[in-house]
């Protein structure tokens, strides 16, 4: 479908029948990232200050936690002041959801369940002008890659098993003019077929999974197939793009190849702009890094926007380093020097295909969704048919929710694995710091 087609008959009508201004408040933000750091540091704590003193006043949960730290929203002055706010993890979202949600305005809000990249998927809630914020800040990334809205997408993601799931997702792939294709199905068939649909469907750009999109760009080279004549750009996700990997992507395509990292949570946190610095969102999002001596530190953010389930001082449980220099591009955004964690490995099936680790995740994410039985969970490849599972249970764990992840795990990724399951009461990083949240020991 012809972009502008898709933008004005299908992208803005539906989000403006949802409640996103997305088409008024775009120009707005184009004109934000050339804002100077003085006046962007000033526009941020605008918002910091407020979304603390609305959560505050509607949220029982962050009441209770500034009133026991002593926090009061008119005593924060600056930023260095709103640095000394408590922090709020992962596990806080998913035993507080209800306490730290706002109870008006719930007949509008839409529902996310995400953050499995860390192995603690959870739940939260978000209003409409949140959403189209997010949408306005990824937008804006994409332009930095030659991309407007409507541009057709190729979407190496996640592919429902439920008729529910898949009549969902059609919709939402029609609306935004993308063909999906599944990150989970690796076999050389499935690669060549996915190249003869992108040749028919034409896409502006490839946007997927890192290591799902390496593996389609080698399965391109390997065979001496020609490029893709429509692809402009693509964006990789999810996962720590290698300057090896952006060189094998680039090769297949022939085109740039632009990084952006986020998270189901707050959205868009940075994206690449054409001179490679990986810009922050920060017209949106307050980004810190809690440094540990080295630079480098665990991720906190805050939310200017979600006022359904506020987000602030949340600990992403990712590492990054963040920079002191400028991008010679001119833009006044932050820029984060490289980002530690989301290292995942595909995974060997006994048949002899892979599974990208996404697939486990998204097992996770849905039992998790169903019955927030969990804290933490881990998976460790051991042999080609046997999986170990880690899991940090909550109140909610039971039997039957042992039982329900075997069932699921075997349906949705293969009957011939022996999965097992450990409960557990810590699940160890890595000596480098990271949380392998999905592993090999092939």
């Amino acid at each position: 479908m012809h972009r502008n087609l898709s933008k004005l008959l299908f992208y803005y009508p539906a989000t403006m029948l949802k409640g996103e201004p997305i088409a008024f408040l775009l120009n707005d933000y184009r004109r934000n990232q050339w804002m100077p750091r003085d006046e962007l540091a000033e526009l941020q704590f605008s918002r910091c200050k407020a979304i603390l003193t609305y959560a505050y006043k509607n949220s029982n949960f962050y009441r209770k936690l500034y009133d026991n730290a002593g926090i009061q929203p008119d005593a924060i002055k600056s930023l260095a002041d709103f640095k000394n706010v408590p922090t709020i993890s992962k596990p806080d979202l998913i035993n507080n959801l209800a306490e730290m949600s706002v109870d008006h305005g719930r007949f509008s809000w839409s529902t996310k369940t995400t953050g499995g990249s860390t192995g603690q998927p959870v739940k939260l809630y978000k209003n409409p002008m949140a959403l189209a914020r997010e949408r306005c800040a990824t937008a804006r990334g994409y332009e930095w890659a030659g991309l407007k809205i409507g541009d057709p997408q190729l979407r190496f993601w996640g592919v429902p098993h439920s008729a529910a799931g898949k009549a969902k997702a059609f919709i939402t792939d029609l609306i935004a003019n993308r063909k999906r294709v599944s990150a989970f199905d690796l076999t050389p068939d499935s690669l060549n077929r996915y190249y003869q649909e992108a040749l028919i469907f034409k896409p502006g750009f490839i946007y997927g999974y890192v290591s799902v999109i390496e593996i389609f760009a080698r399965h391109i080279l390997e065979n001496k197939l020609s490029k893709i004549p429509s692809v402009k750009s693509v964006i990789t996700t999810s996962e720590i793009l290698t300057d090896k990997s952006r060189q094998v992507i680039s090769e297949a395509f022939g085109v740039s190849v632009f990084n952006e990292y986020g998270c189901g949570e707050v959205g868009s946190v940075a994206h690449e702009c054409d001179l490679g610095g990986m810009h922050v969102m920060s017209d949106n999002v307050f980004l810190e890094v809690e440094e540990d001596g080295s630079g480098s530190g665990e991720i906190i953010v805050t939310d200017f926007y979600n006022l359904a389930t506020p987000m602030i001082r949340y600990r992403l449980g990712d590492y990054a380093t963040l920079s002191r220099k400028q991008c010679d591009c001119g833009r006044g955004f932050p820029i984060l020097e490289s980002i530690h964690g989301r290292a995942y490995d595909v995974l060997q099936m006994p048949s002899g295909g892979r599974v990208h680790p996404e697939a486990i995740i998204y097992v996770f994410e849905g039992i998790q969704s169903r019955t927030n039985a969990f804290e933490q969970f881990q998976v460790v490849q051991k042999t080609q048919d046997q999986i170990l599972v880690r899991i940090i249970p909550n109140k909610n764990w039971s039997n039957d929710i042992y039982d329900m992840l075997i069932r699921d795990l075997k349906r949705d990724i293969s009957s011939d694995i022996n999965f097992s399951i450990d409960v557990v009461d810590e699940i160890h990083r890595e000596k480098s710091g990271k949380l392998r949240l999905v592993k090999s020991e092939l």
